[in-house]
């Protein structure tokens, strides 16, 4: 049952089999598919990865190291390319091919050949592999391609962490247990992007696609034999800001309690050809509070490795969380800190006059759920 009693009424909806839900979801998912037609056609290289490796830093085993990031080029997530239509703030379909016709487990293994063998692993230790996708989804990479590319990690000893990301439907006994065995030394996170505990907003606001079982499912599969990384995200459109962080907190606790390694705490961007661009330009979505961030932070450090993912994404997003011009550089050089050292401490003595009004805006009523949903007033009628 869905805990939303106290915000607007909403405590009348839940997944299983609701009417409401069913529409809402629906109308979004209409509302993705209208906004992802409008994707200019590209030519891409299929031997050549997505864009250039990212060089990022994290805080590993109480060191920081850096972290290269690839992206490989693929046809984009399967669940964007079919009847779900993607989830409402992700960007990164409009930088994959979104064809039709396979990509080849040559064209993956090339990709990826070309830009690991530019990467110095001595400098470089901890080791970020996305596929824009499910990475053990067969139907996204072939399984022939994921295998030559994990052996190439395994025969790589300066690679001392690798994350991949997969949903939680693609998880099986079968293909957690082959990642190990072909990287039986290395620290290993499968990461998943629980964002929301509760179903109802998860399928709404995020059109994610799957319910809390059946990443609980997953879960217990991978941490039985690795570690797991989870996604957790602040501020989807249609909650409001201390709703945001109620669900956020929400979903971090339950990420460690179900064994998670790691958690990152994602703030959504506005990011092209997304439902919350289209949100943002009519005035229906405002990215979070940095605030709201350090807020979330301060309340659930103390369960377990928690970093903040400090928005940079690929695609590049076109709008990003912010305070004021006064204090917005001071607080994220703050979170910069917190994720070297993972000490809160670093987030100590950070104040601004803005952040009485972030304050009021905390203690506004919500408003009726239904009425959050107006701004999509067209998109519902061409739904209907």
């Amino acid at each position: 049952m869905s805990n939303l009693n106290k915000w607007g009424g909403m405590d009348s909806y839940t997944w299983t089999g609701s009417k409401e839900t069913v529409k809402y979801y629906r109308q979004i998912a209409k509302a993705m598919e209208a906004i992802h037609a409008k994707i200019p056609k590209q030519d891409f290289h299929l031997n050549t990865v997505a864009t250039e490796t990212d060089i990022r830093e994290e805080n590993f085993q109480g060191i920081q190291y850096k972290r290269a990031v690839m992206y490989l080029m693929s046809n984009g997530c399967e669940w964007a390319l079919k009847n779900g239509n993607g989830c409402t703030m992700c960007g990164h379909l409009a930088k994959q091919t979104r064809s039709d016709t396979a990509i080849s487990a040559d064209n993956y293994i090339a990709q990826f050949e070309n830009e690991f063998k530019r990467i110095p692993f001595d400098q470089f230790p901890l080791l970020n592999v996305y596929n824009n996708g499910s990475i053990i989804n067969e139907r996204e990479i072939p399984s022939e391609a994921l295998w030559r590319i994990l052996q190439m990690i395994g025969e790589t000893p300066e690679i001392k962490m690798l994350v991949v990301e997969t949903r939680p439907e693609f998880v099986t006994e079968e293909k957690i247990r082959e990642i190990k065995r072909l990287l039986p030394n290395k620290h290993i996170e499968i990461a998943m992007g629980l964002e929301l505990v509760d179903d109802f907003l998860r399928y709404v606001c995020i059109n994610k696609g799957f319910t809390l079982k059946q990443y609980n499912k997953a879960a217990e599969i991978i941490t039985r034999e690795m570690h797991m990384r989870t996604y957790v995200l602040l501020k989807p459109p249609f909650l409001t800001e201390m709703e945001a962080i109620e669900q956020a907190v929400l979903a971090v606790e339950h990420s460690f309690r179900v064994g998670g390694t790691t958690v990152s705490l994602e703030t959504c961007t506005i990011q092209d050809y997304t439902l919350v661009q289209v949100l943002s330009e009519r005035k229906g979505y405002k990215t979070a509070w940095l605030w709201s961030i350090l807020e979330v932070v301060k309340r659930t450090a103390h369960l377990g490795k928690l970093i903040v993912g400090l928005f940079q994404f690929y695609p590049s997003p076109v709008g990003v969380p912010y305070n004021c011009p006064e204090c917005s550089d001071r607080v994220l050089a703050a979170l910069k800190e917190y994720n070297r050292t993972l000490d809160i401490s670093a987030l100590d003595g950070l104040d601004c006059s803005c952040r009485q009004q972030w304050e009021a805006e905390l203690r506004e009523e919500p408003p009726t759920f239904e009425s959050r949903l107006a701004v999509l007033e067209d998109e519902w009628k061409a739904a209907d």
